[in-house]
């Protein structure tokens, strides 16, 4: 299976039916760009499970949605990020990836906090957030590894 079809099945786990392939795309494109965010993820699963994770928790992976009063844009919900990435679905998963690195230098024991909070990376409140996210995207690699080798 390739890191698409991999992709778009985790995908398809948190809303089927829906046509993902222009996300997917974008997210694998991101991940296959750089060197995966986790030790011992050659395969790069493990980084385009926490990207799809992450999309879903912030914008059910609709890559045109506004959050945040205004402030937050595309599937990542990028604070303060050019509205540009509300049409550049590869742009915002581009950013999306490079945020995630970032917050993971930042905070590895919990790698999405500062994704989260920013300078607040340490609160209660983003480690639950980074906590769900890692679960989630433990859950979602798992499950959809579990049904391809059915």
């Amino acid at each position: 299976m390739t890191l698409l079809e991999f992709t778009i099945a985790c995908m398809l786990t948190f809303s089927p039916g829906r046509y993902h392939a222009p996300l997917a795309i974008a997210i694998v494109h991101a991940v296959e760009a750089e060197p995966a965010i986790f030790k011992a993820d050659d395969d790069k699963r493990k980084t385009a499970a926490l990207m799809v994770a992450v999309a879903f928790r912030e914008s059910s992976f609709r890559v045109d949605i506004v959050g945040d009063n205004g402030h937050a844009v595309c599937a990542f919900q990028i604070y303060d990020g050019a509205k540009t990435l509300l049409v550049d679905t590869d742009a915002c998963a581009r950013e999306g990836l490079r945020m995630l690195r970032e917050s993971a230098h930042v905070d590895p024991e919990h790698p999405v906090a500062f994704y989260a909070r920013g300078p607040r990376f340490r609160s209660e409140k983003a480690q639950s957030i980074s906590n769900d996210r890692m679960n989630l995207a433990r859950w979602v690699r798992a499950k959809t590894e579990r049904e391809i080798a059915k």
